[in-house]
Parts: C-alpha cells; structure tokens; sequence
C-alpha cells in the first residue's frame, strides 16, 4: 500500500491529488469532516494524527474506520469569514433552497447583506467544495445536502431562538386548526409536525412554531404556560428567513423543507432522526422543494 503524506489537505486540494496506482492511504495532520467525506466519495483511504482513519482493501478483505478530532487541534489564522451567525445562515439556506446560477450581487440584493460579505463567504464555501463558482463569477452548483449538515454543525435550534413551553390542552393538533383562522400574527411550524406531513416517521407529539409575537400567539391559541409536560414550544426567531419559503402542503402555516430539516438535526429525542428521513425525501426529487427564484 502507498501512503501518500501531506502537511494539511483543504476540501480544495483534493481533486489535484497525484495518487500511485494501487492502494493508497493519505495521510496528514489532521483532515476536516469535509475533507474526510470527499475522500471516502473518491474511494481514497486517509488518516491523520488525531485519529481519523478510513482504510480499505479488496484483498485481503478489509475495512477499518475509525474517529478522531472533528476539529482542527492546530487551527491556522484565516482571514476568511465564518460561517457562524444570522447573515451567514440566511445566505446558505438560500444556496440550499434555490437553484442556481447566481451572482454574488443578486444574493446580496434578496437578502439585504453587503455584496463583499457575500463574496467572502462564497469563496470560502467553494474552497470546502461545497458550491461551485466561476473565478469571481456566478454559482453554478450547489452541493445542498453537505450544505444543510454544515448549517446545521454551526446552529442548533434551542440556543439560537428565544422558546418557551406551553400546553395545548386540546392537544397540539387541534390547536394548529383551530388557530389557522384566527388572528395571531406572524407564524410558522417546523420539527416534527411538518417532517410527519412529508417523510413520517413517528405521530408527532409536540409542535414547534416560530411566532414574530409568542405572546399573542399564546393568548390567541388559549396556550398555559408549562415547564413540565408541554405539548408546544414557541420560538421567537432568530431571523426572518425562518417565514421564506414555506412547504404549502403541510395544511398548516409551514417552514421550508430545509428549515425544517435544520431545526431536527440539531433537536432533541426522535428529531435528528427526523431530520434524516426528510434528507432522504429531498434527495430523491429537490424540485419538489427546491425553487429557481431568489425571491420569496
């Protein structure tokens, strides 16, 4: 077997690989969940010093695999932005949500964020292989399912909205119908009452609605507020974005099919399980829940 070595390997790198024929194991300090993905697509063997290994051979049969440090031990400065926070958020559930090609300035006018933003942040999603783009041009790919796990790495639902627990004492479902014609402002339902209209894979028991004003919504839906037992949660939202896009088939004011998504895989009990199923579902056709205009 060859073993082929490197300092660092960036998602970048990889397609420029000058591999031995035969068996080969790549080795390097350390390599990025990123890294370890596109080379286990490439069918390429790797191991780093922090644990990383995926190893395997036809003859004699063999498959090892093995996980270390998911994050870099040794983290080099970098001037490029990350990939944290509300304005990075709202950019790739768009790159997710919409087909493109796009410019960096028609984000920035969709979105309201500063064209340079959204270039920085472009280059730096094409560098981990995640889209596509011309040299200073349009995206023209979108890898959305790596995208939507890597929002979902840097987001979890709990920390990032403003929630609180209530009890429907009719029972969440019945509140959902009862409320649809009544005047509680703006809302919308994400987890597992929108994962079970699409890709079901248990009844849900608890809905999750994002409320512009969860206060009126609570008053409006005859909620009690409950620490124990609570049949909803409300969240305040941490951005607009939540309200876009919405999944019309779900009978009930809905969050987009990504978003939902994004708030089970950072869940709690049966969600990221739910979460999964609905990747699932988005993989086989994307143009169900996939749109070719930037605006809502």
């Amino acid at each position: 077997m060859s073993v082929v070595t490197r300092d660092r390997l960036e998602p970048r790198d990889i397609d420029h690989l000058r591999l031995p024929d035969g068996p080969t194991i790549v080795s390097a300090k350390w390599l990025s969940p990123r890294s370890r993905e596109l080379l286990h697509d490439a069918q390429i063997g790797y191991l780093d010093q922090t644990g990383n290994v995926e190893l395997r051979l036809r003859r004699p049969a063999l498959y090892i695999r093995a996980d270390g440090s998911p994050s870099d031990p040794d983290p080099k400065p970098t001037n490029g932005p990350t990939l944290r926070g509300r304005r990075v958020w709202a950019l790739m559930r768009t790159l997710i949500e919409v087909t493109p090609p796009y410019t960096a300035g028609a984000l920035s006018s969709a979105l309201g964020i500063d064209d340079g933003y959204v270039s920085r942040v472009l280059q730096t999603l094409a560098d981990e292989r995640l889209i596509s783009r011309r040299p200073r041009g349009a995206v023209t790919t979108v890898e959305w399912e790596p995208l939507v796990r890597k929002l979902a790495e840097t987001y979890s639902f709990f920390a990032a909205n403003e929630t609180t627990t209530w009890v429907a004492s009719a029972g969440p479902e019945q509140m959902l119908d009862d409320i649809a014609t009544a005047n509680a402002g703006r809302w919308a339902v994400t987890g597992s009452f929108v994962a079970s209209s699409i890709a079901p894979v248990a009844a849900p028991t608890i809905a999750i609605v994002y409320a512009d004003d969860p206060e009126r919504f609570a008053k409006v839906g005859r909620l009690l507020p409950s620490k124990i037992g609570a049949n909803v949660i409300l969240a305040k939202p941490y951005d607009t974005i939540v309200f876009q896009r919405g999944w019309r088939d779900a009978g009930f004011p809905s969050v987009s099919v990504a978003q939902s998504v994004i708030d089970s895989l950072s869940g709690t009990a049966r969600m990221p399980a739910e979460g999964a199923a609905l990747i699932k579902w988005m993989g086989r056709d994307p143009s169900r829940w996939q749109t070719a205009r930037l605006s809502s």
